[in-house]
């Protein structure tokens, strides 16, 4: 498993995106090679809509994409569901999606080749994200990469059998209805 701290073979930086009433905070990964154009990634990080940060980049499939490909990586830290309500995160990472299309020559990105990726909640993010992309016509999405998306709490014929070591189906009793029940 890879590490939180930053990829010394790549370079990070921190931003803020103007958004209503805040500013949301990102992290951009990318080469410290200067290249031409590369293609621009929003990755949307895990945690069930509950936990994790932007910081989970420097673990994910992301930081390949830029060592490997030259690709820009742009990590937004989105709200959490306890403390503000759907659609809060989906208005983060899409905020997020119009900075780096909006920004492109500043980042050094190609607006032909904006990706969207993001594991577990980041993936469920990452297909809403290229949902309403597609519905506004705001930005033409080249390449989605949901990982092990979080999109539905019911049971499926395949997760009935699950013996993950965190979300398994033995620790499926913490389910969206215990917890709306509570608040």
């Amino acid at each position: 498993m890879r590490s939180m701290k930053p990829d010394r073979d790549i370079c990070v930086r921190k931003i803020k995106i103007p958004s209503e009433g805040r500013n949301i905070p990102a992290l951009v990964l990318s080469p410290k090679k200067k290249t031409d154009k590369t293609p621009g990634i929003l990755w949307i990080h895990g945690g069930g809509y509950i936990a994790g940060m932007k910081e989970m980049v420097h673990m994910s499939r992301a930081v390949d994409l830029v060592k490997k490909y030259g690709a820009v990586v742009f990590s937004p830290g989105y709200r959490m569901a306890f403390e503000t309500p759907y659609p809060a995160a989906l208005d983060d990472c899409y905020d997020a999606l119009l900075y780096l299309k909006n920004h492109a020559d500043e980042l050094g990105i190609r607006t032909d080749q904006i990706m969207v990726g993001g594991e577990s909640a980041g993936g469920g993010l990452c297909v809403a994200v290229c949902m309403k992309a597609r519905d506004t016509g705001d930005v033409k999405i080249a390449f989605q990469m949901p990982l092990y998306p979080m999109l539905d709490d019911r049971d499926t014929e395949t997760s009935r059998d699950n013996h993950g070591k965190v979300w398994n189906t033995r620790k499926k009793s913490f389910r969206l209805e215990n917890v709306s029940a509570k608040y």
